[in-house]
């Protein structure tokens, strides 16, 4: 691929905009001083009209093509000013608008994602990460407009140095708190005035605590004087580090005085993960979009660390082991899988790298293996060492090790790029102990695991490493004897192991079901969200409406009955963080099982006042209601749009796409495509959650198809592969797969969509064949149990 760094380097922008947002338009000059490496140099810029270049006071003859502007410079030191107009676009990338409904009016707000390559969306630059510069930007409006306008430093100002995808600028009325955390850094946080700004509060308060852990651990402190947070309406991703200015979707960082701790840790690991990137990604950036991981990989550990410093009692790092481990496993687990260090060689391949098991959570599964090998303190020793030697700097992964090797008692290099730059991870067979053991390569699409090595420092029973442990039936039998005794580490690993090896020949689906049912005493909410993904694991093998499928769910309201009698349906005073998130796996398993007197005894509880429902038992509130009543649609509908509170619409959203009545199924499918209720960002989920519905399954899909080059237009780079990859995930037979297979390969040559088309190919062969095999076995073994029913 083209680098344009190769003919200019940037030092400075100053950027002079125009901002019309009735007009949809920017109006823009932008004086880039810099020096060009050859005679004629190239600007990246994309859907931008070129009225005029002036290089050193002299107009000079300029091209535009193929996304780019070519210029006669000559070698040297050269002051260019480039006047241009541009658009504001409604699809979430580059510079874009972003709406909400206030007192009976619709405000506007323009705001930008630049990351990763859509800066060049916005002025003509070299909008490569490694061609760092500093920016000072101006923004006018229209005469009369009283819009707040925020970018990464004070308007004028000089930025630090930094890449263009980290530049950003947000305008519109917003209203706000301020604090300042222990180091003197001022936080202050927007939201829509739509939303409650009390709703900011949680938010300023883990970033002041998340910049002062980094402040701590990591040498370098936090470079800029004030931190600025913004939630926005409209935002593709779940937020974005730009560099003091960081955007987030709204549900990602408001929490209201109802707010569920569900809510407040997910808010909490955004905030902590976005403001770990002011160093891992701002302060030092990867040089090109191929060690993204680099950035995302650390983010996704710190945030763990930051939390759980932050609030012990929220037990976070449960999550990203039942979460970002499991998650990595599976996706790790087929033939062609992505590296975590996966080379680009298309534009359109930048976006695929953003592979949330892969880049973020296999990368941030590594990095705990790492930090754990080494030990905290000299891992942060290193870390100091590499923001001190390489801050406002471009680097590569090798760069880190580096750093780090000094305090490490091994070749941290050696061990990382085995795992990084190849796909995949060992099943380890062995004896006891494992102090003589054997590795292959584990794998979900191939019958055959092929002989393959990593380098394995040392093996534990933790959470620790990316591998898979291949007990025999003894040592299996005998650990789930000792259960109560092992650590909560060790119990999850070897469910989370026996989970993936069912999926194989290297144990049973059957054994899967009396497996579960040992567990119907737990108390351990990480243990049954295991439990949770095996239930769901065994889905597979019942039609839906089947009598098997019936029995099935008789068995999951059998094996949730004694533990949600225990602790009741609803939240009772002095429940912990454990029992919350254990009350709401068991009614998410109870609502599968369909257990009515539960159904009705939450359906009662609903009130049109969504504030007065329990927030911890909401969700389970509105499933049950429509559940029973499919006539509420309606009601659901109307409460959605007129609802700011984005926790609450997105219960909403879930429950009615559990409706199983014809005539909601094609109200709903038909709100795919209607922006004005349900907003592009939650377009996806909507969809998906309605695909999982057996009822609404084919209608969803026809309407797929049938608007994919809407899709295609109005969706960002980053969201269209979301569409061959989530429906991959619920394809169930050969009739499916066939049907799944005619759409989407004609689309394989698509740089932006041929990797999760064939991990997807390759994801629903490998279940297709595990229920063909299995699924006598799984339906012999629940007759066994059918029998007590």
């Amino acid at each position: 691929m083209e680098r344009l760094l190769e003919y200019f380097t940037p030092e400075k922008y100053v950027l002079d905009l125009y901002i019309d947002k009735e007009q949809k338009s920017i109006k823009g000059k932008v004086v880039v001083t810099g020096e060009s490496k050859t005679e004629a140099i190239k600007f990246h810029c994309v859907d931008l009209k070129i009225l005029n270049v002036v290089v050193n006071e002299k107009n000079t003859e300029y091209k535009c093509a193929d996304d780019l502007l070519m210029i006669e410079t000559g070698v040297g030191d050269n002051v260019i000013k480039i006047e241009y107009e541009g658009k504001l676009n409604e699809n979430m990338q580059g510079a874009y608008l972003s709406t909400y409904e206030y007192e009976g009016r619709t405000e506007t707000i323009a705001a930008t994602q630049f990351e990763s390559h859509y800066a060049r969306e916005a002025f003509p630059c070299i909008d490569e990460p490694a061609a760092k510069a500093v920016f000072e930007v101006s923004i006018t409006l229209p005469e009369g407009s009283d819009d707040l306008i925020l970018t990464n430093v004070p308007m004028g100002e000089p930025t630090p140095r930094m890449s263009t995808y980290l530049l950003a600028w947000v305008i519109g009325h917003f209203h706000g708190k301020t604090v300042k955390n222990a180091h003197g850094t001022e936080i202050t946080t927007y939201c829509s005035l739509a939303q409650d700004v009390d709703s900011v509060d949680f938010a300023n308060e883990i970033a002041a605590k998340s910049l002062e852990f980094y402040d701590d651990n990591f040498g370098v402190p936090y470079p800029l004087a004030k931190c600025v947070q913004v939630a926005l309406p409209d935002f593709e991703a779940g937020a974005m580090e730009n560099w003091g200015l960081v955007t987030y979707r709204e549900s990602m960082l408001l929490a209201g005085k109802t707010a569920t701790i569900g809510t407040k840790k997910g808010v909490a690991l955004t905030v902590a993960h976005e403001l770990s990137h002011q160093w891992f990604g701002d302060l030092v950036t990867m040089a090109w979009w191929d060690d993204l991981w680099l950035n995302e990989s650390f983010a996704s550990v710190m945030e763990y660390y930051a939390v759980d410093h932050a609030y012990p009692e929220f037990k976070i790092f449960e999550g990203f082991f039942t979460g970002d481990c499991f998650a990595a496993l599976m996706r790790d687990a087929y033939t062609d899988v992505q590296s975590v260090h996966q080379e680009v060689h298309d534009p359109a391949e930048i976006a695929t790298l953003f592979d949330g098991a892969i880049v973020y959570s296999k990368g941030a599964r590594l990095m705990l293996m790492l930090i754990r090998l080494m030990g905290w303190e000299s891992f942060c020793k290193g870390v100091a060492d590499y923001f001190e030697k390489y801050q406002y700097q471009n680097t590569a992964g090798d760069d880190l090790w580096a750093c780090l090797s000094k305090y490490a008692e091994f070749d941290t290099g050696k061990l990382m790029h085995a795992f990084i730059d190849r796909p995949g991870y060992p099943v380890i067979t062995g004896e006891e102990g494992f102090r003589d053991y054997m590795q292959k390569r584990f794998l979900l699409d191939s019958s055959e695991m092929p002989d393959s090595s990593w380098p394995l420092p040392e093996i534990t029973e933790d959470m620790s490493g990316h591998y898979v442990l291949n007990l025999n039936e003894n040592e299996f039998d005998k650990r789930l004897a000792d259960f109560d005794s092992l650590g909560l580490e060790e119990k999850l690993r070897l469910l989370i192991d026996r989970s993936l090896l069912a999926r194989t020949d290297l144990a049973k689906s059957a054994d899967l079901l009396p497996l579960a049912m040992k567990f119907k005493n737990e108390s351990s909410a990480a243990v049954w969200e295991i439990v949770a993904v095996i239930i769901a694991q065994l889905k597979i093998f019942f039609e839906p409406e089947s009598e098997e499928e019936a029995n099935f769910k008789k068995f999951v309201g059998k094996l949730v009955a004694p533990k949600l009698t225990e602790i009741g349906l609803t939240t009772r005073e002095g429940d912990d963080e454990n029992i919350l998130r254990l009350r709401a796996i068991l009614l998410g398993l109870d609502f599968y099982a369909e257990t009515t007197k539960n159904l009705k005894q939450l359906a009662e509880m609903y009130d049109q006042d969504y504030t007065k429902l329990d927030p911890e038992i909401r969700d389970a509130i509105l499933d049950a209601k429509i559940y029973l009543e499919p006539e509420i649609l309606a009601e659901y509908l109307k409460a959605y749009q007129r609802q700011a509170d984005p926790e609450i619409k997105a219960d909403l959203r879930v429950a009615m796409t559990l409706s199983r009545d014809e005539k909601n199924v094609r109200e709903l499918v038909s709100l795919l495509g209607e922006n004005k209720i349900i907003k592009l960002q939650d377009q996806i989920f909507l969809f998906v959650r309605l695909f999982r519905n057996s009822k609404a399954k084919e209608l969803t899909w026809q309407w797929l198809v049938e608007n994919w080059q809407w899709l295609v237009k109005v969706m960002g780079d980053k969201s269209l592969d979301a569409y061959p990859r989530y429906t991959a995930n619920i394809i169930r037979t050969e009739k499916e797969f066939a049907v799944w297979q005619e759409f989407f390969s004609v689309k394989r040559k698509d740089p932006a969509l041929s990797r999760a088309i064939e991990i997807g190919e390759k994801e629903i062969k490998a279940r297709l064949e595990l229920i063909k095999k299995d699924r006598g076995a799984v339906k012999v073994a629940l007759e066994g149990f059918s029998v007590s029913f």
